[in-house]
């Protein structure tokens, strides 16, 4: 049995209410609140740790089975009309995607969710017209995939029609395509119909409004005529950062979408006559459905609670079980505004949390570069993943169109304590950055908890309170409000410790009409999927995707470092530089005798503290002269690559073992105005190696010189 669910909020404060939402197929489930501080359930390290916190919401509470309904559409009200269908006209703009299996329905008309008229695309791409559950006519060949196309059909008192033009030309369709169908009954179009988009029909449900037959592919300036008269004109262009579509007619049959489609992509109107993509109202006025697209799930609310004010900061889970079946739900209890308790606090990374949300990716063809992968980890889970559309923005929908947006209201299964990620087995994201946490606080450190949700919601005024910084080791999704905030705070004063690799990566909107909601477009950069020609554009912001680089905001201009290469085999130790030996530098290197460091075991990839995703200097993007590059790896296996934003050509050196794929990891201090600083670990498996020999490694050692220094008064630089 799988039990599981969501909370309502991940980052929450003493005296707000935090909420629950569970699947759970018996009768009831228990719940209890614990304190999360180690995950990694693996032998060679400290083991999982997490501590019951008793509190209000402790107890049992009825379960109740849910349901995930899965796919997007768009529905309008038409009025209290009462009209026959003679003299109607319902046309659009499609370019289908996916047919079948079944009937996909494109447009049609419901009462009292009841099916009347409806345009189809059957399995084999023909169009079919229908109503009532009749099949009334059909086009004599069918579409092509990725083809613009509009569609009219056409009824009178007696007579059905449709016609078929495409934008492109075909030996099909080498002139519009028309069939007809005599009719021995007028179609009624009924009072207080409503009219459906990629949907054959909809339903209430306890979680919602579902569809069936639903469409995959683009529909763009749908109309509905009664003789001359414009009953409405759907603009799919206007309010693209929401879920409203706008009736243009003056009718004021304005619709919503479910579950969340793809906005702001290109129509049969691209490509414009601009030299740019920008999204333009003649140009990006189409909507792509997905059968697989998943927005808020809408499960009720099984339980919630309000955090007490005494409660101590930190990250907590909702531990929920049900006879042998169990599920820890994590969030994060953070400082109320202006009630800082210390001068460091932990960024832990939520926007990546949410970006990487059940990423599905299956890689075994590439078993060469991710010798430690096991699809076999939680595969119970990972089939309902499957099952509901719940993936990734790593991943694609089922017509192999890139899913764009993140949905934290529904479960995640990687965001978990002891979750392991399948291509290499072991923690990572929030798993592996509780080897933060868990280093943090045996040290004996006091810190805060906030997130990238509060950064991008409160901006530079959340970091202000703190001396120091630390981020997770995977902070690679950051919005606009989130980087100014960062450079504000750096500006200041702010000394960051960036302990991770891969950061600062990809431009990341937020949805003004729902904050649960993330969007990714990936044109350039190392991706596992590129958006379509001219889809560079966030529908929920309308500015441009892609990498923060490609905007003039490189993460070396600020940290020191960037993006050179991942792998998944093993690790490697950095080799120390003439100026960590200084006397300007050497302090970060207190207690460390050896010339190589990080050479030792590492709870991910097995060894090495440089391993996974590596970050280097690199002044062409912009790391700046007084950068001080203390330590490097030599060189990687063959299983590493080279980022390929960093590449000018193809050529067969793209290996980490060769120097000209450019994969290294570098640390690097980073001297800051009114006296701050970053501290650059340039690797994401950093954190894995602090608890080894006793949390005495010799990267424990340097990361706590830099940390004891970056807390003190002192200006950061000579002779600490």
């Amino acid at each position: 049995m799988i039990l599981t669910g969501y909370t309502d909020r991940w980052s929450v404060r003493p005296g707000e209410e935090i909420s629950f939402h569970i699947h759970c197929a018996k009768p009831h489930f228990d719940a209890q609140l614990v304190k999360l501080q180690h995950g990694d359930e693996n032998p060679r390290g400290p083991g999982r740790k997490q501590f019951r916190v008793p509190c209000a919401a402790d107890g049992r509470y009825p379960g109740f089975p849910r349901s995930i309904h899965k796919g997007s559409f768009g529905i309008a009200a038409l009025g209290d009309l009462n009209k026959s269908l003679d003299k109607v006209a319902i046309s659009a703009w499609i370019l289908p995607t996916l047919p079948g299996p079944g009937l996909q329905g494109i447009i049609s008309l419901q009462h009292d969710r009841e099916a009347g008229f409806g345009i189809y695309l059957a399995s084999d791409g023909h169009v079919e017209c229908y109503y009532g559950g009749e099949r009334l006519l059909r086009s004599g060949g069918p579409l092509r995939c990725r083809e613009w196309y509009r569609l009219t059909a056409e009824l009178d008192a007696s007579r059905l029609s449709l016609t078929i033009k495409a934008k492109s030309w075909s030996p099909e369709f080498s002139s519009p395509h028309r069939v007809e169908k005599q009719l021995l009954a007028p179609l009624l179009l009924k009072p207080r119909s409503q009219v459906l988009f990629a949907a054959g029909s909809s339903r209430e449900t306890e979680e919602g409004l579902a569809g069936d037959a639903l469409f995959n592919g683009k529909i763009a300036q749908p109309e509905l005529r009664s003789g001359s008269e414009l009953i409405a004109a759907w603009d799919f262009f206007l309010k693209s950062s929401s879920c409203k579509i706008v009736d243009t007619s003056g009718g004021g049959r304005h619709g919503q979408l479910i579950n969340r489609p793809s906005r702001l992509m290109t129509g049969p109107g691209w490509p414009g006559n601009s030299v740019a993509t920008a999204a333009g109202a003649d140009t990006h006025d189409a909507i792509h459905f997905h059968d697989d697209d998943v927005g808020d799930v809408g499960w009720p609310k099984s339980f919630s609670f309000k955090i007490p004010d005494d409660l101590e900061y930190g990250v907590y889970a909702m531990v929920v079980s049900s006879g042998e079946a169990e599920d820890h739900i994590p969030f994060f209890v953070c400082p109320p505004v202006g009630r800082a308790r210390s001068q460091l606090a932990v960024l832990m990374p939520t926007m990546s949390y949410l970006a990487y949300a059940n990423e599905s990716l299956d890689v075994s063809a590439t078993v060469q570069l991710s010798p430690r992968q096991d699809m076999s980890i939680s595969r119970s889970y990972y089939d309902y993943v499957e099952q509901n559309g719940l993936k990734s923005t790593y991943d694609l929908h089922r017509d192999g169109s890139p899913i764009l947006y993140g949905s934290r209201r529904r479960p995640i299964i990687d965001f978990r304590a002891n979750a392991r990620c399948r291509t290499f087995d072991a923690p990572h994201q929030f798993a592996a950055d509780l080897y933060l946490i868990d280093w943090l606080t045996e040290k004996g450190y006091e810190f805060d908890i906030i997130t990238d949700d509060l950064l991008h919601n409160e901006g530079v005024s959340l970091l202000e309170p703190y001396r120091c910084v630390i981020t997770g080791s995977h902070p690679e999704y950051w919005t606009r409000s989130m980087l100014d905030a960062r450079d504000q705070w750096l500006d200041a004063g702010g000394r960051l410790m960036y302990l991770g690799g891969n950061g600062f990566y990809w431009v990341t909107g937020v949805a003004e009409d729902d904050p649960n909601i993330i969007e990714i477009r990936r044109y350039a950069g190392t991706r596992t999927s590129t958006g379509g020609i001219g889809e560079e554009s966030l529908s929920v912001s309308g500015e441009r995707g892609g990498l923060w680089r490609d905007r003039g905001r490189s993460p070396q201009s600020r940290v020191g470092v960037g993006f050179s290469g991942q792998g998944f085999d093993r690790g490697m130790p950095y080799r120390r530089s003439a100026p960590s030996y200084s006397a300007d530098w050497s302090w970060i290197f207190r207690g460390v005798d050896h010339e190589v460091v990080g050479a030792g075991p590492a709870l991910v990839l097995g060894h090495g503290a440089a391993g996974f995703e590596v970050d280097k200097a690199d002044a062409r993007f912009g790391t700046p002269a007084h950068a001080v590059l203390l330590a490097s790896t030599e060189a990687f296996t063959d299983a590493y690559q080279g980022a390929i934003e960093n590449m000018e050509s193809l050529n067969p050196w793209t290996g980490g073992s060769h120097i000209a794929s450019g994969v290294r990891s570098d640390l690097v201090i980073l001297p800051g105005p009114n006296g701050g600083a970053v501290f650059s670990a340039g690797s994401i498996s950093w954190t894995s190696t602090l608890s080894a020999n006793g949390y005495d490694s010799d990267t424990s050692r340097i990361t706590q010189n830099v940390l004891s220094a970056f807390l003190d008064n002192k200006p950061i630089g000579p002779s600490q």
